[in-house]
């Protein structure tokens, strides 16, 4: 589900992210160009009226936190407080983060272990039942209820009126399983790099979610690299992605090689 809000100077686009069967990016024959070309219009458009693409046009840094339950306020509600984050997510993380400076020519950047502040995109791993107490600055309660309701993993990314990518959250449920929180490690900053769409048309992949991957498949890697080409600019609509699209695919599919 992708939606769109006006957030102050910039739009706000999220998607709840569910994770479903357990797979590897194993290597399989890539799909026809026009099929991919149909996948990456899903994943980095969508078919609402009016959408657009978007991207990051300078490397974003990356902080990830963990929160806990703290004393309770005025109100009873426990209040979130920082804690230590196992190393094993930060180990996690680094690879995540080097495949996809690698794929999308950001060099993207961890900050500091449990450093507190600062980030342009924010990865916040929290029990369930202080999600909602976690920051979203312009989301509706509304729409913050249906994003909260599957309890997983999932993302919101605010571009500004040019479509370039200012800053994103990810949320992460604390009580997954551990492989379960690497794989949302990974597909919520890949969504949040400007590929906020799940498909199902074409599998393996990190935005289809009958897969719940550790690692990019090669088709992932096909379409970090298109999004971050040259040639495909922020603010692109679908009619404009798709006159030009399959010529940077096909360049793509060769770089990947």
């Amino acid at each position: 589900m992708l939606a769109k809000r006006l957030c102050g100077l910039g739009i706000l686009l999220f998607l709840i992210s569910f994770s479903a069967l357990k797979t590897t990016a194993s290597a399989e024959p890539l799909p026809d160009i026009k099929d991919i070309r149909r996948f990456a219009e899903d994943v980095m458009i969508g078919a609402k009226p009016g959408a657009h693409l978007v991207k990051w046009l300078s490397p974003p840094s990356v902080r990830l936190e963990t929160l806990i339950a703290g004393p309770r306020d005025a109100a009873g509600k426990a209040v979130p407080i920082p804690a230590e984050t196992p190393e094993a997510y930060y180990d996690d993380l680094r690879d995540h983060i080097k495949s996809l400076s690698a794929e999308s020519g950001l060099t993207i950047r961890l900050m500091p272990r449990d450093i507190g502040a600062g980030g342009d995109i924010v990865i916040t791993i929290v029990h369930r039942t202080l999600m909602a107490q976690v920051p979203f600055p312009g989301v509706p309660a509304r729409t913050l209820s249906e994003l909260l309701g599957p309890g997983r993993c999932f993302f919101l990314i605010w571009p500004g009126r040019d479509w370039q990518i200012q800053k994103a959250r990810i949320v992460i449920n604390s009580i997954l399983e551990d492989e379960h929180i690497n794989h949302c490690l990974l597909e919520e900053l890949t969504q949040s790099l400007g590929l906020p769409n799940d498909s199902d048309r074409l599998r393996p992949s990190v935005f289809n979610e009958s897969a719940r991957l550790t690692r990019l498949s090669d088709l992932d890697r096909i379409l970090i690299r298109t999004l971050y080409d040259p040639a495909i600019s922020a603010g692109m609509t679908l009619g404009t992605f798709r006159n030009t699209a399959e010529t940077v695919i096909s360049r793509n599919i060769l770089a990947a090689d």
